[in-house]
């Protein structure tokens, strides 16, 4: 039988191609055990059958409900929403109003990110390394800060012919070896209980016995459509080829009742593609087949326990990389007259070095003010001198900077990004931490930006930049918001080495900053960086942030309640990131299904 038949007849069995259900249209999937067959979701007309049905969910208000005593974490309180502060501790200062105007969605179905659906593949197929196949997918466009936002995750067209194409070629890969059959069977050559052990694994819960009976039926066809003279090994093929491209595996979702506790297998999954980027493995499916996932205290258990994970580790480097973008160091370049040290090579080394500085904030339970004040740095022989200090060797080393350095805005990333071939750039440094720390929005204005003119002889960059930002329509924000921030780190060159002097002149990094508790002036950016590590607004945008990364959607009005409860936990001096994210889970919108009706 021909290739272009048997992808026919894979078609047919899977009825919805995967595509239909991006965009908020509306269609079905299979349900878990107890799921009604057929639901329809809301918005266009929907399509029904199948063993259990759900739409893409579209808008319903969030459920905040009320909390109970919070469950004390390591490094601070959890309140409940609306509840009482954990014995022994308090909720932290009072809300500072951050503003709460995201687009969320509240998707019920919502497909896996590209490194999900790789980390998840490997596991499931029990390879050695991640299979590589979805550089060749089409990317995800932009929405929101993060790269896990609902908005962003639907299926196209072209995204399905990739899923097609990779589930073709891991189904044959496996198929063609003995021991990866042995790995991906368990060593079982009974049809029945691969598909029952494999599609547990693979659809993240029990099929149901209609989905077996389907999948047995493929199964048996698979001499027939395959034809390679190993009857097993062709129905391992069928099976494993249909499921990757099955909805199931592609998305994960949220059924059910909009305010109704998640089943323990839908927790399962969601603790584990936010704390693992992966499938649930099957000690975590076990603990939601045996009840430990439907109450709020059992999950918060779990939680803590995979918080302590490398893999969660992995997960908040990137939520904290994707936040301070830190990715646009790759991009970095200098004028090598200026800065004859300097080598784009280095350029990876410096997001790795950001890396793991916030590694270890997280690994030592340290949160947003260890982030702003922290003088740990990770330096190697390239990048020490821009600091001052000595390394050798071209690993990344560990090293104690001065006061004059403290936290992640007095790093070379930081600073050598948001500068010019040859000057420091205060305009897009203050940009970046109104954006990104304090949640402004700022955006750029209509029409061509002029560019900034040349320095004049015995004019420093800070005069430079006020003359020609000083007046218009640019005044308002450029006087008051952006460059006041920006002067504070006038005393690193554009490559973000230290000096004391600008074109003849003593530089000059005092200003002021608006925060939540009024105006409040500094000189240089251990001043600045002081304020903000204790600014309520400034932890209320961190927070935000992590809630938007957290639930994978926008913070809305609606998530005020949310957004309150967590930030007086990181203005809490002993909370840290792991304490905020266990404050997340712990409340509604994590444990409870939000969305429209189904």
């Amino acid at each position: 039988m021909t290739e272009s038949t048997r992808s026919e007849h894979l078609r047919a069995f899977l009825g919805v191609p995967l595509v239909i259900l991006a965009f908020g249209c509306t269609a079905t999937i299979d349900g878990g055990p107890g799921s009604a067959g057929g639901q329809t979701g809301t918005g266009a007309a929907a399509t029904t059958g199948g063993s259990g049905g759900v739409g893409r969910g579209g808008a319903g208000s969030a459920g905040t409900g009320t909390g109970g005593t919070g469950a004390t974490g390591s490094g601070g309180t959890l309140p409940g929403t609306g509840g009482s502060a954990a014995a022994g501790g308090s909720a932290g200062a009072a809300p500072s109003g951050i503003s709460l105007d995201g687009r969320a969605v509240y998707y019920r179905v919502v497909r896996l990110t590209h490194p999900q659906w790789e980390a998840s593949v490997r596991d499931l197929l029990k390879l050695d390394a991640l299979p590589g196949l979805s550089t060749g997918f089409v990317g995800d466009p932009p929405e929101g800060t993060f790269s896990n936002n609902e908005r962003a995750l639907y299926v196209t067209s072209t995204l399905r012919t990739d899923y097609q194409r990779a589930a073709e070629t891991l189904a044959t890969q496996i198929a063609g070896d003995a021991q990866s059959i042995a790995r991906v069977t368990g060593g079982t050559t009974d049809a029945a209980t691969f598909i029952r052990s494999f599609g547990r694994r693979i659809f993240r819960r029990p099929l149901t016995t209609q989905e077996e009976q389907k999948y047995q039926a493929l199964f048996t066809s698979g001499p027939s459509l395959v034809a390679s003279g190993d009857a097993f090994a062709d129905g391992v093929r069928m099976v494993i080829e249909a499921m990757l491209q099955s909805p199931n595996f592609v998305y994960r979702s949220e059924l059910g009742t909009d305010g109704a506790p998640l089943s323990g297998y839908e927790m399962a999954s969601k603790l584990s593609f936010l704390l693992r980027n992966t499938t649930p493995d099957d000690v975590l499916l076990d603990a939601a087949a045996a009840g430990e996932l439907d109450t709020a205290t059992g999950v918060i258990a779990r939680a803590t326990t995979m918080l302590e994970e490398d893999s969660a580790q992995a997960v908040l480097g990137r939520y904290h990389a994707e936040l301070f973008g830190i990715d646009r160091y790759l991009q970095i370049d200098k004028n090598r007259t200026a800065f004859p040290t300097y080598d784009p090579t280095m350029n990876p080394e410096l997001v790795q070095a950001d890396q793991l500085f916030f590694d270890r904030i997280f690994s030592t339970g340290q949160g947003m003010r260890a982030i702003l004040t922290s003088t740990l740095a990770f330096v190697s022989s390239a990048t020490a001198g821009f600091y001052g200090v000595s390394a050798s060797g071209q690993q990344l080393t560990e090293v104690m900077l001065g006061a004059e350095r403290p936290g992640i805005l007095t790093r070379l990333g930081f600073l050598a990004q948001n500068a010019t071939l040859n000057q420091p750039d205060p305009i897009h440094r203050g940009v970046d931490v109104l954006n990104r720390l304090m949640c402004a929005d700022l955006m750029p204005p209509d029409g061509t930006i002029p560019e900034l003119p040349q320095v004049q002889p015995g004019q420093t960059n800070r005069q430079r930049v006020e003359a020609h930002t000083g007046s218009g329509s640019c005044a308002g924000c450029h006087a008051t918001l952006i460059n006041p921030i920006g002067f504070a780190f006038e005393n690193f060159d554009a490559m973000g080495q230290i000096r004391t002097m600008d074109n003849g002149n003593p530089v000059d990094t005092t200003g002021q900053v608006e925060l939540s508790d009024g105006m409040h002036t500094f000189d240089g950016a251990p001043e600045l960086a002081a304020l903000l590590a204790e600014s309520p607004g400034v932890h209320g945008c961190y927070t935000k942030h992590l809630a938007e990364y957290t639930l994978a959607r926008d913070m809305a009005a609606d998530d005020r309640s949310l957004v309150d409860a967590i930030e007086g936990i990181s203005m809490n001096s002993n909370a840290g990131t792991k304490a905020i994210v266990l404050a997340i889970i712990s409340q509604p919108s994590f444990l409870t299904r939000t969305g429209g009706a189904l």
